[in-house]
């Protein structure tokens, strides 16, 4: 029995042990069809999809993919077998160079193969065909020529275009190719869909030129496959490879005319001068702007202009602004600041370009027409006052501003250099300590210390109205000026008679009758001229202190008739203790101070009360209805049009991001839609329609924000945090911070013996709750995450992340931007946007491919 149990044992080690043999891939047809080649692993598998060899004018297309294990003489070989099928145009076979492919037991070699017969397939030789048609033949060097790239596919084989066209435009200079445009026309009785494709380009050196071939895969129905119910159609790829067009560059004739710097093609040179009539350090700004079609990457700058050494040049970098799309029509600007140092008249331009003109095979020059600019000398300073020769009371203001010295003059602008494009900096030398974070009770002071400020603020504004809107304050104010207005009597006469002559003296009778003016606002007489009896009476009316005796009306009632005897009588001249018997009327004369705690009267705290509670709690402004009768009529391009113009308007209103998705979305503009989709998730999360179709539109879009992708499939975090806005959170975060203040206010009355049960049982439901509110919006808020910033943007389709914001300097370093990406805008340039992502990483971005969440 153990004999058997031991042969058992060796079997099942050498079937175990048989993948330690040696490994090995190589090719073989394959039996069922000439046109199919399969590459075998033995004893192996690949590590990825394998590299095979180019061969020129040979396609390899893999179709399938299989496994298989063989038992020989108690040995085991695995197979993993791949199989392609080739294409060719020719008739002879076709030879496959050796070649090392990557598997799980390391590199090996692929023996070189030939097969046996041609790999074509003579059906699709005439099912598709593919042209490159340049505008001419013969061209000068630099002119710009169309190119038309034709493809024709058989109507009933055709199935969907794989690729874009696969064109090396080295060495010519060339634009992109324009989105195709079908049609369908016939040729030698079959119906061919016909794509066109256009670009533009140049040639920089004279000479012979074959233009590369342009290859394109399209894929085609050639059958079908299986029968009844099962049947399927059968897709083959095919590689359509255009003929090279051969072209003749011309030299440009010689000589080239002076001034000449290499454009060609049509431009036009405009100069324009503001202002043409300037005084000396007023700057003066001359714009050369020239436009056209041409050979722009190959143009430098604008011509050099001649300015004479009386102005102070700042120059800055010229302005290249191209047309949409378009390398080769461009608008290049250049506005030169001048400063003149010297009055005169002078000369700017003319200015003048040669171009060559491939139209007329010629040189062309154009002018800019001479410009005269004069310059007067430095406007006087205006505050310079010379006094006039009449006999008339200086002005002391006046003589002060004679005396001023005049301003210097003003100095000329200084150019203010850009800041140079980011590259990677210096490292930082020693070390470098960040501050820990703060805690708890440090942040919850933070938080409560605006809340105590704001609660001071409003106690000094309540103060300050308090003191406006006191009744007795004009009496209190006319009691201090009558005090000011007899000192001033007593110190306006001589020393022995201190009034004795009033009518020479203008100044004492005027300040008699600011002290009658005062007196009647003091005793609250509302007579335009009161008599002196009316004293008598306000002394009845008037309720007198608690703590003083009631005035003594009849003194200032004689002190009232003496000082209309002096103003209007025939006496000229006040009693001689006048004064002394006015002073002692006013000191008995009382008026109640201010009363602190009028500040809480309801008119003085209330104003400001209304102003808080309206910037807290007054709902925004719905977004008005845009209406869809576009949209519902299919007309979408018309409805994204009318939605566009309401988001430039109002960049925050949800309802047309959402709106403005949808007509994207009809028109297959999936990327865009999905993005206008998220910044209307963001800005109201809450809707049941703009949570489906954001999930909706990011399936189809193939993307969605990260920072948005949780939402999609919402856990309780989300769930919670969808209930409002982000900006929604960071208000209950106030709100929350109040009530926290308000909670612990009333814990702080109850310590200092306040002992009321409703503010206790206020207090501490209060706290609790607002902590939790607090919580729930910190979390929420912090759940959207990048999104939650007012500068965050997404971009809605594939691009390029630059290092520098232009698209001319091919040296700068690049990354992809995949679709999706969130960032924030950091600067603005030129039609460019900077970047900065949330691992520190920054760049540049056209800003039509990002869609603003917020503004």
């Amino acid at each position: 029995m153990r004999l058997p149990l031991v042969l058992i044992l060796f079997l099942v080690l050498r079937c175990l042990t048989a993948g330690a043999l040696a490994q090995a891939v190589r090719w073989e047809p394959s039996d069922a069809d000439p046109a199919e080649l399969i590459l075998i692993f033995e004893n192996c598998s690949p590590n990825g999809e394998p590299r095979l060899p180019a061969i020129e004018g040979v396609q390899a297309d893999r179709t399938g993919q299989g496994t298989r294990t063989e038992f020989n003489n108690f040995r085991r070989t695995d197979y993993v077998q791949l199989t392609y099928r080739l294409r060719t145009r020719s008739n002879t076979p076709v030879s496959i160079p050796a070649f090392d492919v990557k598997t799980d037991k390391g590199d090996l070699r692929v023996p070189a193969f030939k097969t046996a017969g041609a790999a074509r397939n003579p059906s699709l030789d005439s099912a598709a065909s593919s042209q490159l048609v340049p505008g001419n033949t013969t061209l000068w060097a630099g002119e710009v020529f169309p190119l038309l790239y034709t493809l024709d596919v058989n109507r009933r084989n055709f199935s969907q275009l794989e690729t874009n066209p696969d064109w090396s435009a080295s060495p010519l200079v060339a634009e992109d190719w324009s989105k195709p445009e079908p049609g369908e026309r016939v040729i030698n009785g079959e119906a061919k869909l016909n794509i066109v494709y256009r670009t533009r380009a140049y040639a920089k050196s004279p000479g012979p030129l074959a233009l590369n071939p342009v290859t394109q895969i399209v894929r085609l129905q050639t059958g079908s496959i299986g029968f009844g119910l099962f049947q399927q159609p059968r897709l083959e790829r095919l590689s359509v490879e255009s003929a090279r067009p051969a072209l003749t560059i011309r030299a440009l004739p010689a000589p080239a005319p002076s001034g000449f710097g290499g454009a060609v093609g049509q431009f036009k040179l405009v100069s324009k001068v503001v202002p043409e009539k300037a005084a000396v350090g007023e700057p003066v700004t001359w714009t050369l702007e020239l436009s056209g079609t041409g050979n722009w990457p190959d143009l430098s700058g604008l011509p050099q202009r001649d300015v004479s050494n009386d102005f102070q040049v700042v120059q800055p970098k010229a302005k290249r602004t191209p047309s949409d799309g378009k390398l080769f029509e461009v608008t290049l600007a250049e506005d030169v600041v001048l400063v003149p140092t010297k009055p005169g008249t002078y000369s700017l331009g003319p200015v003048n370009y040669a171009y060559f003109d491939p139209k007329t095979g010629t040189y062309k020059s154009i002018s800019a027409p001479r410009t005269t600019v004069t310059i007067t000398p430095p406007a006087a300073p205006q505050f310079s006052v010379t006094p006039g020769s009449g006999a008339q009371t200086p002005d002391p203001i006046a003589s002060s501003l004679t005396a001023a010295s005049p301003p210097a003059a003003p100095k000329p602008p200084m150019a203010t250099p850009a800041a140079p494009a980011g590259i990677p900096r210096d490292p930082l030398p020693g070390t470098g300590t960040a501050s820990a974070p703060l805690w708890s009770r440090t942040l919850l002071l933070g938080l409560l210390s605006p809340a105590a400020g704001l609660l001071f603020f409003w106690t000094w504004l309540a103060i300050r109205r308090a003191q406006q809107t006191d009744p007795l304050r004009p009496r209190r104010e006319a009691r201090s000026r009558l005090a000011t207005t007899l000192a001033q009597l007593r110190t306006s006469g001589d020393s022995t008679s201190p009034l004795a002559t009033l009518n020479a003296q203008p100044q004492p009778q005027s300040l008699l009758l600011r002290w009658q003016h005062d007196a009647a606002i003091l005793w609250q007489l509302t007579h335009a001229a009161p008599p002196a009896s009316a004293l008598l009476s306000a002394g009845d009316a008037t309720p007198s202190s608690r703590s003083s005796p009631a005035p003594d009306t009849s003194a200032w009632a004689t002190l009232w008739l003496e000082s209309d005897r002096t103003l209007y009588g025939p006496a000229s001249a006040l009693p001689s203790d006048w004064i002394a018997r006015a002073d002692a009327a006013l000191t008995a004369k009382r008026v109640p101070g201010f009363n602190p705690l009028r500040l809480f009267l309801p008119r003085n705290l209330l104003p400001f009360a209304a102003l808080l509670l309206l910037a807290l709690f007054l709902p925004a402004p719905l977004p008005a209805g845009e209406p869809a009768a576009d949209y519902t009529a299919g007309k979408f391009s018309a409805a994204e049009k009318s939605w566009r113009e309401a988001l430039a308007k109002n960049p925050t209103d949800w309802t047309a991001h959402h709106n403005l998705s949808l007509a994207l979305a009809q028109q297959d503009k999936l990327g865009e839609a999905a993005a206008h989709a998220a910044a209307a998730f963001v800005q109201n999360p809450s809707h049941p329609a703009v949570r489906w179709h954001l999930a909706h539109v990011s399936e189809k879009a193939g993307y969605a924000p990260p920072p948005l992708a949780p939402f999609l499939r919402p856990t309780a975090q989300q769930t919670l945090a969808q209930l409002a806005s982000p900006a929604t959170w960071q208000h209950l975060l106030l709100a929350a911070t109040c009530l926290t203040a308000l909670a612990l206010a009333g814990l702080l009355a109850r310590t200092y013996g306040h002992r009321s049960r409703a503010v206790a049982v206020t207090a501490f439901t209060l706290l609790p709750l607002s902590l939790l509110l607090a919580v729930a919006a910190i979390v929420s808020w912090r759940t959207y995450a990048t999104t939650a910033d007012a500068s965050a943007v997404v971009a809605w389709r594939a691009g390029t992340l630059r290092s520098i914001p232009t698209e001319a300097d091919t040296t700068q370093k690049t990354t992809p931007l995949p679709a999706g990406s969130v960032a924030l805008v950091t600067k603005s340039f030129l039609g460019w946007q900077q970047l900065s992502f949330e691992n520190g990483q920054t760049g540049w971005v056209r800003k039509e491919e990002l869609v603003p969440l917020w503004k």
